[in-house]
């Protein structure tokens, strides 16, 4: 009887121990497949890196064309300051009529003239900045007296804006604000036009119009 209590014991373990390493092969089984696809996905990972690389590595093959990238900046500096200098002659005729204190003129050919003026001024504001017909009366200026000038004109390759500094100042020479905008070298354009005025300049403010 002991005997067979020894053999039930014995066959007890081998089932156990039988059952346990085909768990463990399972395990192993199941974990290798898991590295393995983990393994396939890193090698795609790198071949996608290594042709992307021998892309970049093809382009940086062909000689920097200094010369064009030059010219290429200067030509928007030059298209910048261009539409900047448009944009100066637009808001010192928007600002004469629309701040200005002066009664109109009473001899007609001088209304006209003035009017003709004005509506040339406010057909480039539209073209150079989108305006509505309520945004003409918003000029940058809030004195007819100040001077507007184009501070700066940043560039970079391959962007399609310039950033643009405008700069005011009052009569007298104070600091009056600044106006920052964005060139749309593509639409010729200003955008994203931020103003920002100092006390001196808030002071000297004439709000008046013209009408």
């Amino acid at each position: 009887m002991l005997l067979n209590g020894f053999k039930i014991i014995k066959t007890y373990w081998f089932v156990l121990v039988i059952g346990a390493g085909i768990v463990g092969m399972m395990w192993f089984s199941s974990n290798q497949t898991k590295v393995i696809a983990e393994l396939e996905s890193d090698v795609a990972a790198t071949k996608g890196l290594i042709a992307d690389a021998e892309k970049t590595q093809s382009g940086l093959a062909k000689e920097f064309n200094t010369k064009k990238y030059q010219k290429k900046i200067k030509e928007r500096t030059v298209s910048a300051q261009k539409i900047g200098k448009e944009m100066i002659k637009v808001d010192d005729a928007l600002t004469a009529f629309y701040k200005s204190n002066k009664p109109l003129p009473k001899d007609k050919t001088e209304k006209d003239r003035l009017f003709s003026g004005l509506e040339a001024a406010k057909a480039k504001n539209v073209e150079l900045t989108g305006a509505k017909e309520a945004d003409h009366i918003k000029t940058w200026q809030l004195n007819p007296e100040w001077s507007l000038s184009l501070e700066s004109v940043i560039t970079y390759q391959d962007t399609e804006y310039v950033p643009v500094v405008f700069s005011m100042k009052t009569k007298d020479g104070k600091a009056a604000g600044l106006i920052y905008a964005r060139y749309n070298v593509n639409k010729q354009t200003l955008e994203d036009i931020n103003r920002y005025y100092t006390t001196d300049g808030l002071k000297d403010e004439i709000d008046v119009g013209g009408v």
